[in-house]
């Protein structure tokens, strides 16, 4: 026990000078159980076949209060993580946390540094030539090759636009979203759901930087004959959570907590166009490529735990790839995160763009999308062009939200999968291109062609609005009952056929309920909606 204490005061001592913003981990929750989740986060994991566990109860509250009793400030806690992030003043304060009893670990936050690799800006005039092309009504202008180029266009014609599903963008800011005309169609039709600044502690995200700007315009952005975004029938939500004004200790933190938050309100798609790398001169509290392993950072754990809950994490591969970084950054090495890459309008990797693998030899990044010359937002009012994985990530994100649009009952691994499996390199990926460029209508067609079954029942559509089918290809004579979210029987039902059609639900309230057949222990949820 000595020498144990003897290490902990050695690093304390030793890092103290570097950081003073540190993670607090709890040994259990120890309390009474409390879940912080909306409605519609309960239903999407119902939709997945997601139940609740651990990492849904809140942190312990008497934790939390015995910690404000010492000289801390208590930046966030992690539900995620059983954690609390604080600042202190003096390692002094570790030694007495240290001694708490449900006091498990406690490290330094990790100095990680965003790439903000951006080359130029080529801005566009209205006497430019380019190829304008009428599909589903979309006149995509300039922006026609970004969206074509990965079968978005004839998606888009097959009448998927995102609706129905929400994306949480996570960056460094949103200047002028809330006055730019291109948005105007999301403010109008309610698209946008819900903002937050973790940086700041407020719900005004709309400064900062202009780099959520760019991203957002390629998913839900709308100029006739200039851009139109990927996912114009999408909702948004923003997040602020990078400082791009300063490097600190804490984007991890931010990033983290904004994805707990993101889970809770139900969000599908989480975008991420924020690539970390490391600092070197800060051996201690740094990392380094050893711990692109998918396991070891914070961000990368708090992304895997977003995918575990059902949410489909996209991010950046990261534009190291002509630096002496050269590999992906953190959370693209998660190995449940969608890793993009970059590549020109031709279909050829940029030089910038992150390679793989990660670090325990997986494939990275998963799949590609245009980055050079990606038609972006200006803040004039008028279009430009951007460089950066940045700007391939939301058009992966948001054409996966139209492809899940398309097939509402898979999960979340399910559509990545299909991503993957559309990519042009598929059957022989590399550590560029990864698998390759996606084409997601051919992702759809295939889908379209699958039936995706358990133990030979079907249950669709569900969720359901009026009506739900069950179907059991191996009997002949089926019984159900239907209950309540507190367990409540409601009814019963009896065919002597191979399938039940339950119209009796469409006079309950939408929500979550449960379904049993031929007194199976098998449990199956459904889900009743609202009409859209």
């Amino acid at each position: 026990m000595i020498k144990l204490l003897f290490s902990f005061f050695f690093i304390t001592s030793f890092s103290f000078a570097q950081s003073s913003q540190w993670w607090v981990f709890f040994k259990d929750k120890d309390c009474d159980p409390v879940v912080a989740l909306t409605q519609k986060s309960i239903e999407r994991r119902a939709k997945q076949n997601i139940a609740l566990d651990i990492h849904d109860f809140r942190v312990c509250q008497s934790y939390i209060d015995i910690l404000k009793s010492f000289e801390l400030k208590i930046r966030h806690q992690s539900r995620w993580l059983n954690a609390v992030s604080v600042s202190i003043e003096s390692y002094n304060v570790l030694h007495e946390l240290f001694q708490l009893d449900f006091v498990y670990h406690i490290q330094p936050m990790k100095e990680i540094r965003m790439n903000k690799y951006l080359p130029e800006f080529s801005i566009f005039h209205n006497n430019e030539n380019y190829n304008l092309r009428q599909s589903y009504g979309l006149p995509y202008g300039l922006s026609f090759n970004q969206v074509d180029m990965l079968g978005g266009v004839d998606l888009h014609n097959a009448g998927f636009l995102g609706s129905g599903m929400t994306i949480a963008v996570f960056d460094a800011g949103f200047t002028s979203v809330d006055s730019l005309p291109i948005f105007d169609s999301l403010w109008i039709n309610g698209q946008i759901i819900d903002t937050y600044d973790f940086v700041d502690d407020d719900d005004d995200v709309f400064g900062g930087s202009s780099h959520g700007t760019m991203v957002l315009s390629t998913m839900g952005g709308y100029m006739e004959d200039s851009l139109i975004g990927v996912a114009p029938e999408s909702h948004y939500m923003l997040f602020r959570t990078e400082d791009s004004f300063s490097e600190t200790l804490v984007e991890e933190d931010n990033w983290a907590i904004a994805a707990e938050y993101a889970d809770s309100l139900g969000v599908d798609i989480i975008n991420s166009s924020l690539g970390y790398t490391i600092l070197y001169d800060d051996t201690l509290n740094s990392h380094s490529y050893f711990d692109m392993d998918g396991n070891s950072t914070i961000i990368t754990m708090a992304a895997d735990l977003a995918a575990s809950r059902g949410i489909l994490v996209v991010n950046s591969a990261g534009n190291s790839g002509n630096n002496d970084w050269y590999y992906i950054g953190a959370p693209a090495d998660g190995d449940s995160v969608l890793a993009i890459g970059a590549v020109n309008d031709l279909g050829d990797i940029a030089s910038f763009s992150s390679r793989g693998p990660s670090y325990d030899g997986r494939i990275k990044p998963n799949v590609c999308a245009q980055g050079v010359s990606t038609v972006v937002s200006d803040l004039d009012s008028t279009i430009r062009v951007a460089n950066g994985t940045s700007f391939s990530s939301p058009l992966i994100a948001g054409l996966a939200a139209c492809l899940w649009e398309s097939r509402p009952d898979l999960n979340n691994m399910e559509i990545l999968n299909l991503i993957q499996q559309s990519a042009h390199l598929y059957d022989n990926p590399n550590d560029s291109l990864g698998y390759g460029i996606p084409n997601f209508y051919e992702a759809y067609l295939f889908s379209s062609q699958l039936n995706y079954e358990k133990n030979n029942v079907k249950i669709y559509p569900n969720p359901f609005f009026k009506e739900i089918s069950i179907y059991d290809y191996n009997k002949t004579e089926m019984y159900i009952d239907i209950y309540n979210v507190s367990g409540l029987h409601l009814f019963s039902k009896k065919t002597y056929e191979s399938c039940i059609v339950v119209h009796e639900l469409e006079f309950y309230p939408p929500g979550l309920y449960f379904l049993r057949i031929n007194n199976s222990p098998e449990i199956y949820k459904i889900i009743k909606i609202n009409e859209e």
